[in-house]
């Protein structure tokens, strides 16, 4: 009787063994059911993505056969699917260029950097010839190694680049005839203004004017003709000054700034002039370059503080890690900040010329150097306060911290 009470309870002890291996087995089950759905997920969404790429998506084996396209690729091959599976990739290619892409496949198989790109003239089945960008990575498959090629079609953008070289060639090639002729234009002018100026100057100092009027008509003349000569020095000046220069050296800005501050006296006869400096920099550049765009600054700063009592003018520097700001600090008449994009165009002029003689040239001239030099060059004022003019020069290899004294 015992013994048939223990099977019995052995028995339901194995039978509820089985139900939990059963439960447990039914989950294991239901949780592989889920992940099988779950890729079937992943990979109907990678098929849509590789299908609707906005670039052809070409899969080729070792030997460069394709293996599978998606459907901008064969638009870009111009075949369907079932025509190109199979077929060597290499058929696509320009015959002459096809030592590239044997050598970036050789490199997608032998180097584990990546991805490897060129670019290549194919053609489609149609016929049509284009310029595609291909970037190739290798890919590791159940089937073995394969080579997973992204194809660009950048026909338009090479036709857009080369007709932006053309077109900046021709562009280069007309400035070029413009400075050559403006060259010529002013050198021819030097020499008749310099006899006009000299027969003027001789009729001055060797006959007496009949009445007020003819001297006044003779004085005229003078200031014209040096007028004149001023503008042709300042436009052989303006186009000589990114003319591409061999002297190259380290430049002392102090030492600069100082020697202009005497070369100027003579433009403020009889006023008070307080033209002060921080401790500029010493840094590796043009002289003639530097000399002209501080010489420039300075002059104008000096000219429009000319109805100034007492004309204060600084020259101040900021270093940043890759640049100088450079400014150049007025208490003058200023300007309408309104009108600030014509302050540096050529010819530019903002007060009336009986006001403020010039030709318009100085600020211009300063902008074509500093853009030369890859810098930018701005202002700011308030009209009846002064002004203060900002030169950004890129800093170059070389630059010195400031050791002399400021003025």
């Amino acid at each position: 009787m015992n013994s048939h009470t223990d099977l019995q309870q052995r028995f339901e002890a194995q039978a509820h063994t089985l139900q939990i291996h059963q439960v447990e087995l039914e989950a294991q089950n239901e949780e592989l059911r889920q992940t099988n759905l779950e890729l079937e997920l992943a990979r109907n969404q990678y098929a849509d993505l590789f299908q609707a790429a906005p670039v052809g998506y070409v899969v080729c084996d070792s030997a460069g056969t394709i293996q599978q396209i998606n459907a901008l690729g064969c638009a870009q091959l111009g075949s369907p699917e079932i025509h190109l599976i199979g077929r060597p990739f290499a058929l696509f290619v320009d015959p002459t260029q096809r030592p590239h892409l044997a050598t970036l496949l050789n490199h997608v198989w032998t180097r584990a950097d990546g991805p490897h790109r060129t670019e290549l003239q194919m053609h489609g089945s149609d016929g049509r010839w284009w310029q595609a960008q291909l970037e190739c990575t290798s890919l590791h498959t159940p089937a073995g190694w394969r080579a997973r090629m992204v194809l660009t079609d950048v026909t338009a953008l090479k036709s857009a680049q080369q007709e932006a070289d053309e077109r900046r060639q021709e562009a280069q090639s007309l400035n070029a005839e413009l400075q050559t002729f403006l060259r010529a234009l002013t050198q021819d002018l030097t020499g008749p203004q310099r006899q006009i100026q000299g027969f003027a100057q001789f009729l001055k100092d060797s006959l007496t004017p009949a009445d007020v009027k003819s001297a006044k008509v003779l004085q005229h003349l003078l200031e014209a003709a040096s007028d004149l000569g001023t503008l042709t020095t300042a436009l052989t000046e303006f186009f000589q000054s990114t003319q591409p220069s061999t002297h190259r050296t380290q430049v002392n800005l102090n030492h600069l700034v100082s020697g202009l501050a005497h070369d100027l006296e003579p433009e403020w006869p009889g006023r008070e002039v307080k033209l002060t400096y921080d401790s500029l920099p010493t840094i590796w550049g043009s002289p003639q370059q530097l000399r002209l765009i501080f010489k420039h600054l300075l002059s104008n700063a000096v000219k429009f503080t000319g109805p100034r009592p007492e004309a204060q003018i600084h020259v101040g520097v900021q270093e940043h890690r890759e640049a100088y700001v450079f400014s150049v600090r007025d208490n003058g008449v200023g300007f309408d900040p309104a009108q600030n994009e014509r302050l540096f165009t050529l010819f530019g002029r903002l007060h009336r010329p009986r006001d403020f003689k010039g030709q318009g040239l100085g600020l211009a001239l300063v902008k074509r150097i500093v853009q030369h030099l890859h810098g930018q060059v701005w202002a700011d004022s308030v009209p009846g306060e002064g002004a203060v003019f900002w030169v950004q020069l890129p800093k170059p290899e070389g630059a010195v911290t400031p050791t002399d004294s400021a003025a």
